[in-house]
């Protein structure tokens, strides 16, 4: 990414899954049963908590062509009509043209685009990042080029997410404030960010 002066704005990063948007129970539950029936097998041996779908069907000793099947039938772009969580677009509309907002959100970059576009968050946010699954890379070099293209110190910066063994433990290494929700509530986040020096 390119540099871009400085400015006395701070920048602000949201997740996108269980963050803005209520990924486990608006499109878990499909996701979960329609893989498991491409996988022939049922939808317990697939709800691990703790390992990703791709880990799971790794050790489901399925054929390759079942395993593919699975993972396409996990991945499909198509989404359902969502509802950003309470007090999300409220919380972004607040925040809009204070700090620099930006959306990071890792996946299928084609299903990402398609569950920004249905619950119609994308237009409030400056910036949209998807870090695709499966390549070199993590959030964390996502994070540390949009703290370089912002020409902003790591304390400047403020990362909104849910999981604490990604995009949260990226800023905290990174010296970020790291902020999870749902422990804060998604209106407590101004009022925290101002605290903060932030906004």
């Amino acid at each position: 990414m390119a540099r871009t002066t400085a400015d006395s704005k701070a920048l602000v990063v949201f997740d996108l899954d269980d963050t803005l948007i209520d990924t486990r129970h608006a499109l878990l539950p499909d996701a979960l049963r329609r893989t498991a029936a491409a996988a022939g097998l049922p939808v317990e041996r697939l709800d691990a908590k703790g390992k990703t779908i791709d880990e799971v069907l790794a050790g489901a000793d399925l054929p390759a062509d079942r395993r593919e099947a699975a993972a396409a039938a996990w991945y499909a772009p198509e989404v359902p009509p969502l509802a950003p969580l309470p007090g999300a677009r409220e919380v972004l509309g607040a925040l809009r043209g204070r700090v620099h907002l930006v959306l990071l959100t890792r996946g299928r970059p084609e299903r990402q685009r398609n569950k920004i576009a249905a619950c119609g968050l994308g237009p409030l946010f400056d910036a949209v990042v998807i870090r695709p699954i499966g390549e070199p890379g993590s959030k964390r070099d996502d994070l540390e080029a949009l703290i370089e293209r912002h020409a902003l110190p790591p304390g400047r910066c403020a990362v909104i997410g849910d999981d604490e063994r990604d995009e949260l433990a990226h800023a905290l290494a990174l010296g970020c404030l790291a902020v999870k929700v749902p422990d804060v509530a998604l209106a407590a986040i101004p009022p925290l960010l101002r605290d903060a020096g932030l906004l």
